[in-house]
């Protein structure tokens, strides 16, 4: 009842106020009146005394004609204006409830968490029905836009206000969930500019319909992203009357599948592959006995129960040894639940026969094992003469003055070994060749002139990587200091094999002399191995989308045991693996994330296109990238979850494959409700009557004045026509239009 007394019983403003500037319109007819009244000339004469007698008591009949005739023509221009202008009462507890036109703002939230199901009826459906209903209940004249929480699909459907209500309703029919997380702060902020259409419209509300999943709505890891959407919430507040409505539920459980990945980018033939799955029971109950499935393409392959506990995340792996060279498509699945989409999850293994490295060899030798790449070559490729080498890494040997002449592309990875010098040219085919997904391996020796590796390869900005060689430490001659290799915690994925194995002699390899090197705080290296003395032994970095490694020491006997040591054959082998992997990229994305393919050369020529996993097809083009100083092909229409096919348009080219994941982060359906936005925002789900300030007994509603001034306005111009036809019956026709009119107002007050 306080609140009731506190509010104004009645309160009246324009939607339109300048244009009451067409008020001045009324003074028009009397302008007109006043330039056109007759001018006399007095003239005395015998018979004018008696015409004036008689015609005195005329004259003010006529005059009083005139004036209310030329009332009635300035009443017409003065409601005119003031019906353009669009006026309304704000009254309480009216006798007539004519609303006046209202700009509603629909915000429905078509994220993946809306697919949702409970007893065969997603929260999706449910919030299409509001938002019908909300439209199919509303008063002629009312004005619609519409958004829908998305994060990739146009958030903005109807853009302009409509006031066609069958368009509205045929655009919400159209709308369909998406597989896409919600950026809940965008679609804020577009109905907080949209308030600011419409501006004749002085009534305007913001109907947000969603099942205010957590990660969306208050995302736990950044505050900043939660105090965002409370702010716009507020700001939007201030302008509208704003409504939310709550489709979600609080205890709503799911079993998700949240990553499936593999330690290696890629597969060779016959060689066992760890493929590891991430299961998440958001649930406080415990599940048992889960069926998790592994399928190659299409056919299931392997498949074990998971217990997964309440609340938390469950690792488990499968091992897989692949037949046939090519891409695979690999999926992880368990059995469907209310919310299916998130029940599996795809991943691409590209399978080589083998692994081309080229070797650049710095020193020449007569002498057995005297090359600089002797040692590594048979790390690699341990063939012998009754025995060949049949493993899938291939090794091929070159000197230094080959390397401009020769065709980089051809192989997955190159490793420089002593090269004394390097030209510009030299490091921009090397350039060239990391940025396009090359993996590159520079070790050092007695060759190397480190003033030209400073000004050639590690310059900052134009080189390969930005670090300083320094000075050698140690003699390799005289063997008077020994050092090891520092592990940094087998921090590193290329040395984790190496954990838990001292028999493999990784931290017992005696180093007798390497390059210092100084690595600038800021730069995009790594530190993979230190020596114990705390200088780097083997550094990171990354360029393009390609590796490089750099080995300050030798890679053979000159300057340590290593090259004879049992890590050195392992270590190797996993340096040139690793290095290789940027040229194969990542074959997996999120759903909204672009999809970039690296075509080359011989495939510019091409017109390749995209299958999507609703075998639709999309044309693709290549385009210059000056970054990677290479041809990319970005393919952004990853709305769907699935396996993308890349067809190149030729038979002879294997189609390359591509998978795309929903979000983890929708399938957590935590719900906040009022916890996180104050609770006076929201509605119940099922009220979809007009969404003004609620009160228990009495209702404040806004009228519009507009139609009832336009029809007085009508009747009028009627009664300026009667007035001039017969006076009598025009004055009482006048009489009973003000009368209907000042009842009206009356009443709708």
């Amino acid at each position: 009842m306080t609140h009731f007394l506190t509010q104004p019983l009645l309160a009246f403003g324009f939607a339109s106020p300048w244009l009451l500037m067409g008020l001045l319109a009324a003074g028009v007819p009397v302008l007109i009146h006043l330039l056109h009244k007759r001018k006399f000339i007095e003239t005395e004469w015998a018979a004018m005394k008696f015409l004036l007698a008689a015609t005195k008591k005329y004259s003010r009949r006529v005059r009083f004609e005139q004036l209310l005739i030329l009332l009635v023509r300035c009443l017409i221009l003065l409601l005119l204006a003031i019906a353009f202008s669009r006026p309304y009462w704000s009254a309480r507890g009216a006798f007539f409830e004519t609303a006046a036109p209202v700009h509603r703002i629909l915000v429905i939230d078509t994220s993946f968490s809306m697919r949702w199901q409970n007893e065969d009826r997603d929260k999706f459906a449910t919030a299409k029905e509001m938002a019908q209903a909300l439209v199919s209940d509303s008063n002629t004249g009312d004005a619609f836009q519409l958004i829908q929480i998305s994060s990739v699909s146009p958030q903005t459907l109807i853009s302009r206000p409509s006031r066609q209500q069958s368009y509205v309703l045929d655009e919400i029919n159209r709308l369909q969930p998406t597989e896409e997380y919600g950026d809940v702060t965008q679609s804020l902020q577009s109905a907080l500019e949209f308030l600011g259409q419409a501006q004749e419209l002085a009534q305007k509300e913001v109907i947000v319909i969603s099942d205010f999943q957590a990660e969306s709505w208050a995302p736990l890891e950044s505050e900043a992203g939660d105090a965002r959407v409370l702010s716009l919430l507020d700001a939007i507040s201030k302008k509208a009357t704003l409504v939310l409505k709550d489709v979600g539920q609080t205890d709503e459980p799911n079993l998700a599948i949240v990553d499936f990945d593999s330690p290696s980018v890629f597969a060779t033939l016959n060689q066992p592959v760890r493929l590891s799955v991430t299961l998440h029971n958001f649930s406080p109950l415990n599940r048992e006995g889960v069926n998790l499935q592994l399928y190659v393409d299409d056919q299931l392959v392997n498949q074990k129960p998971v217990n997964l506990p309440a609340n938390t995340d469950t690792h488990a792996e499968f091992t897989h040894q692949f037949t046939r060279i090519g891409d695979h498509r690999l999926e992880a699945r368990i059995a469907e639940d209310q919310l299916p989409l998130d029940n599996r999850r795809w991943k691409v293994m590209p399978v080589k026969k083998e692994i081309n490295v080229l070797l650049v060899n710095g020193r020449q030798s007569g002498e057995a094992m005297g090359k600089a790449t002797d040692f590594l070559e048979l790390a690699l490729s341990p063939s012998l003469r009754e025995q060949p080498w049949q493993g899938v890494i291939k090794p091929h040997v070159i000197s230094e003055g080959e390397l401009a002449n020769t065709e980089l592309e051809l192989y997955d990875s190159v490793v420089i070994c002593d090269v004394a010098l390097f030209t510009d040219h030299e490091r921009d085919l090397l350039k060239g060749y990391v940025k396009r997904g090359g993996g590159l391996i520079v070790s050092l020796g007695d060759q190397v002139d480190a003033n030209n590796y400073n000004q050639t390869l590690f310059q900052p900005g134009s080189g390969l990587m930005n670090l300083k060689l320094l000075d050698r430490r140690g003699d390799a001659k005289q063997k008077s200091q020994i050092f090891e290799f520092d592990p940094l915690q087998y921090q590193h994925p290329v040395i984790e094999i190496f954990k838990g194995n001292p028999d493999a002699g990784l931290e017992t390899t005696q180093i007798y002399e390497y390059v210092q090197t100084e690595v600038p705080p800021d730069s995009n290296t790594r530190l993979v191995l230190n020596y114990d003395t705390g200088d780097p032994a083997v550094i990171e970095s990354t360029l393009g989308r390609g590796k490089i490694l750099l080995i300050t020491t030798a890679l053979d006997r000159r300057w340590g045991s290593w090259a004879v040591w049992p890590s050195f054959p392992p270590m190797m082998n996993e340096f040139v693996l690793d290095v290789a992997t940027g040229k194969w990229g990542r074959r997996e994305s999120l759903v909204g994330q672009p999809l970039e393919i690296l075509a080359r050369e011989d495939q510019l020529a091409l017109t390749p296109r995209m299958l999507a996993p609703n075998r639709e097809e999309y044309p693709l083009r290549s385009v210059l990238n000056r970054n990677a100083e290479s041809r990319m092909i970005t393919f952004d229409q990853t709305q769907l979850s699935g396996i993308y096919e890349l067809d190149w348009g030729v038979s002879t080219a294997e189609k390359m494959l591509f998978a795309v994941n929903v979000s983890p982060l929708e399938s957590d359906l935590a719900h906040i409700g009022p916890q996180v936005i104050p609770p006076h925002y929201f509605r119940r789900p099922d009220t979809v009557s007009l969404l003004t300030t609620e009160l228990p007994a009495e209702r404040t509603v806004q009228t519009g004045l507009s139609e009832n001034l336009l029809l007085t306005v009508l009747a009028l111009i009627v009664v300026e026509q009667l007035l001039l036809w017969r006076f009598s019956i025009g004055a009482l026709t006048f009489l009973a239009v003000m009368c209907l009119s000042c009842l009206s107002l009356f009443f709708q007050s």
